[in-house]
């Protein structure tokens, strides 16, 4: 879990999960971990350092809830040190607890949360590596479709990714925060192993 949270904190620095802090990084990979909905692809370099991670859910609807309740203390306590290091930060410490998945009303489906690349290890094909990986492991644990959603605005290179990867854009909406979001949707039907 501290490699997990590290990576993540290196390849989002500036998002505000990463500036949560470690231990509460480690509280949210620690729940996928545990969650018999989970779908976890990992990456490793030549030399065995892990390169990237991407986490999601095959049961996003209740993911989140079940996150909180299982993990309560551990977030609680990661929780208290940030908002003691930054008080500002509270309201959208509270927003991020009580987040439930950016899945459409209508759709069932995985939902592939986050994905991420080590800096050092980007544009060696990794991304691409976890991202058919994870839809991979998806489709064994029975989910047919997946969604994700990503900033629509100052984003292109994330958004053409995603695109080149076969998700379509299923949508936009708005986030509480103002963020602009593009939601995309990848069918992942075909026999095992034939993701289309």
């Amino acid at each position: 879990m501290p490699a997990l949270a590290a990576l993540h904190r290196r390849a989002f620095p500036d998002f505000f999960l990463s500036r949560l802090g470690e231990p509460f990084l480690r509280q949210l990979y620690l729940g996928y971990l545990g969650d018999p909905g989970s779908v976890i692809a990992l990456a490793r370099s030549g030399t065995g350092d892990l390169a990237g991670v991407c986490v999601g859910s095959t049961r996003p609807a209740g993911f989140f809830r079940r996150l909180l309740v299982r993990r309560f203390m551990g977030f609680a306590a990661a929780s208290l040190r940030a908002v003691v290091r930054n008080p500002r930060t509270a309201p959208r410490l509270l927003a991020a607890v009580t987040y439930r998945g950016d899945m459409p009303a209508d759709a069932d489906g995985a939902l592939l949360s986050s994905l991420c690349v080590d800096p050092a290890h980007q544009g060696g094909g990794v991304g691409r590596a976890l991202d058919e990986g994870w839809r991979q492991r998806a489709f064994e644990l029975g989910a047919r479709r997946a969604f994700l959603t990503t900033d629509a605005d100052d984003n292109a290179g994330v958004n053409e990714f995603y695109q080149r990867g076969g998700w379509q854009l299923h949508d936009q909406f708005v986030t509480r925060q103002g963020r602009r979001m593009n939601r995309y949707r990848h069918d992942l039907t075909g026999a095992k192993g034939d993701l289309t």
